[in-house]
């Protein structure tokens, strides 16, 4: 799994993100968490996280200063920023250092589950599982899940669900799917989903919202951020492009 460091001053805040966030169904692991700016940077840059998801506004060292730090010593990390109140200069001067993402809050989670399948993206690309030496013969009951997977994929379901449905720890089925698979389960549903959607939109008469329901997205508007995350164009411009 990737490893996620998480700063913010606010104790209660901090606590909220690592708990409510779908870290591990993501393919990520939370293992670590500060509220004091100058001690994070001593701890990042002893964990040597995957990313760091940061605030923006902090005693001592804000946002831009703390990945300023983290990037000079030579640490290769990625930043997400958190902030209640950025400005369109903080933004500028965020993605100018390089950071992944820019999030809002209160943190809105559809909108943190796009960028962590993103994130996971760039990260699988990044440290490429090294599967061409693995021959072990795969597990069968991870093989049943990713059948299972692949044909309930418009339902909804954990990491943990399926970990008792088959009798497989949550970090376990992460570890194969990346190992297998060179993604996380979160990405495997998304592709799962996004084929069927195109699928639909090539054979179908179905409306855009119906589509949207088949491939297990109950918000039309948040299907459509992730199609067009995925294709590049919202899928009613696939749908003109197809006619």
């Amino acid at each position: 799994m990737f490893k996620v460091f998480l700063v913010d001053d606010e104790e209660l805040i901090l606590k909220q993100i690592a708990l409510t966030v779908p870290w591990m169904d993501n393919g990520f692991e939370v293992i670590g968490t500060e509220t004091d700016s100058k001690k994070a940077v001593e701890r990042v840059l002893e964990l040597k996280p995957d990313v760091v998801f940061s605030d923006l506004k902090m005693p001592y060292l804000d946002g831009h200063s703390f990945m300023k730090i983290v990037r000079e010593s030579g640490l290769d990390t990625e930043f997400v920023m958190l902030s209640a109140y950025g400005t369109f200069e903080d933004a500028r001067t965020f993605f100018q250092q390089e950071g992944f993402d820019y999030l809002l809050k209160p943190l809105q989670i559809p909108e943190v589950q796009l960028v962590l399948e993103r994130l996971a993206g760039k990260l699988v690309i990044k440290h490429p599982q090294q599967i061409e030496n693995f021959d072990e013969t795969m597990n069968p009951a991870f093989a049943e899940l990713v059948e299972y997977v692949r044909t309930h994929f418009n339902e909804r379901f954990t990491l943990e669900q399926l970990g008792k449905k088959f009798g497989l720890s949550a970090g376990y089925i992460c570890t194969l799917f990346a190992r297998y698979y060179n993604t996380t389960l979160t990405r495997f549903v998304t592709k799962e989903r996004m084929d069927h959607a195109v699928v639909l939109l090539n054979t179908s008469n179905l409306r855009l919202k119906q589509i949207a329901n088949e491939c297990g997205y109950k918000d039309y508007f948040y299907f459509n951020k992730v199609f067009k995350g995925y294709y590049k164009m919202a899928p009613s411009q696939y749908e003109a492009n197809r006619d």
